[in-house]
């Protein structure tokens, strides 16, 4: 029969108090219970704890053993709540991947301070990095792109925010840059300018354009740097539309162009270890961010009318 901590605290309470009624009416427990619960205690020990006479309720020298070990483990589990405690006091740690921190970072730092008690702390990697830091404990949650999210195992838990569609940026002088929509076969002709190895967003770019897309030689670290090279001409790419308004400048020698319906994109999620710390705050923090579902009416409508000129 197993000891249970509600027994060993019962009879804590009663040694201090010497008496089950004062010790029942401490813990606001029936004495009955209490009583019940200590004869449990002593059938799983095999011998009396405790015993009754006119002076009170004293304890048999098993049961000054048993009291004594009592008294250091209900102080352990006052310790583990301590330490629970520091935890939620700390700030939490968000991962978030590159193609996702300039554009919507600051929004979630603001949310963060509704959410979290102490704030969020941004950590940004690549998805694989942020993954292995989520499982070993050094990452509370991460908010990333699927498919990455969509095979993390039992112990993690996720929450999808928003999708969001990609958009081809072209030189202006290309003569996709006249189309009012550009089919994802006739970029197949173009040098496709990607990320560098590791970033899930050069990986979703050739899964729209296929395996047999020309690659450009260059690899980048950001879309700013990709957005520049289309600039120059050395082939294109594909914005994400939270990345639309900071990564296209009208006039700037790019164009941009979206796909036909229904467009190609991907979805943003959080993802966090079941249980752990901030649970609430990352719900919370997906559906703020389903609220900033990012889009961009206005450059569509402008590339709409700037073809029909």
């Amino acid at each position: 029969m197993s000891i249970s901590l509600r027994q060993i605290r019962y009879l804590v309470a009663v040694a201090d108090h010497q008496s089950f009624r004062k010790a029942a009416a401490a813990l606001n427990v029936s004495q009955p219970a209490m009583t019940a619960q200590i004869q449990l205690l002593e059938q799983s020990l095999d011998g009396l704890v405790l015993t009754r006479s006119r002076r009170g309720v004293t304890p048999t020298p098993l049961g000054e053993a048993v009291i004594a070990k009592s008294r250091h483990i209900l102080a352990e589990v006052e310790n583990l709540r301590a330490l629970g405690a520091a935890a939620a006091a700390r700030p939490l740690r968000l991962g978030i991947i590159p193609t996702i921190a300039p554009y919507l970072g600051p929004d979630v730092v603001e949310m963060g301070a509704a959410y979290a008690p102490e704030g969020l702390e941004l950590v940004e990697g690549r998805t694989a990095d942020l993954l292995a830091a989520l499982r070993a404990g050094t990452l509370d949650a991460a908010l990333l792109a699927m498919p990455a999210m969509g095979n993390l195992g039992r112990d993690i838990e996720t929450a999808t925010a928003f999708s969001e569609a990609f958009y081809a940026l072209v030189p202006e002088h290309d003569v996709l840059a006249a189309q009012s929509e550009i089919p994802v076969e006739a970029l197949a002709a173009r040098p496709l300018l990607l990320l560098e190895e590791g970033h899930c967003l050069a990986d979703q770019a050739l899964s729209i354009c296929g395996d047999g897309q020309q690659r450009a030689p260059i690899r980048a670290a950001s879309l700013a740097t990709l957005s520049r090279l289309v600039a120059r001409g050395k082939g294109i790419t594909l914005l994400p539309a939270m990345a639309v308004g900071v990564e296209f400048r009208p006039g700037d020698g790019t164009v941009l162009r979206p796909l036909p319906d229904p467009a190609p994109g991907r979805t943003v999620g959080l993802a966090w270890r079941k249980g752990a710390t901030g649970e609430r705050c990352w719900r919370r923090l997906a559906q703020g961010l389903a609220r900033l579902k990012p889009n961009v009416p206005a450059q569509r409508a402008a590339t709409m009318a700037i073809a029909a000129e």
